[in-house]
């Protein structure tokens, strides 16, 4: 398959475009091949080089990093390892970081029974807040079959908020600690 350890960091390096470009073709032997060439024998990563060097991820270079504080940027780099970690190899390969923000969340609610204790979520909308406590809507959506409704906005939630692509698929966590999500 290589002709030497040459020709494998130039493929490595290769396969690190791609994953850049966010084409995930290899498979996980492929993958454990990858680990096993920077001594990571028990397939985890250590810290956030060799996130880089095996997924071709620069954990910095994310939309929003660059708006955290330094308690955040140090969190993340922290939570970053651990998520991937927690993955298996199979997933690895399909997941792609997006962004990183710490958010102000605010849900929109209705009753639809004013006697019912109930409240019923029909919108929202996140706001970024940078380290210097400048606001910018990140994400808002509205569920159109209640625009004739009044609503009324809950307490607003503040948290560090990771999105990123997995197996085609937008999603999203909270980030809580460097090694509890969710």
């Amino acid at each position: 398959m290589f002709k030497d350890k040459v020709d494998f960091e130039f493929k490595l390096k290769k396969q690190n475009f791609f994953l850049l470009k966010g084409i995930r073709d290899m498979n996980v032997s492929q993958l454990k091949k990858i680990y096993e060439v920077n001594d990571l024998k028990d397939y985890e990563l250590r810290n956030t080089e060799d996130l880089l060097k095996v997924h071709g991820i620069d954990f910095r270079d994310m939309a929003g990093y660059n708006r955290l504080d330094d308690l955040n940027k140090q969190l993340y780099s922290k939570f970053i390892v651990n998520f991937f970690n927690q993955q298996g190899l199979k997933s690895r390969i399909s997941l792609i970081p997006k962004g990183i923000y710490f958010v102000e969340e605010i849900e929109y609610l209705i009753k639809e029974d004013p006697e019912d204790e109930s409240w019923l979520i029909v919108g929202g909308l996140i706001k970024s807040i940078d380290k210097n406590g400048l606001k910018s809507v990140l994400h808002e959506w509205k569920n159109e079959d209640y625009n004739h409704m009044v609503f009324t906005e809950n307490k607003p939630k503040i948290y560090l908020r990771f999105e990123y692509l997995h197996r085609g698929r937008d999603e999203w966590i909270r980030v809580i600690s460097e090694n509890f999500w969710g």
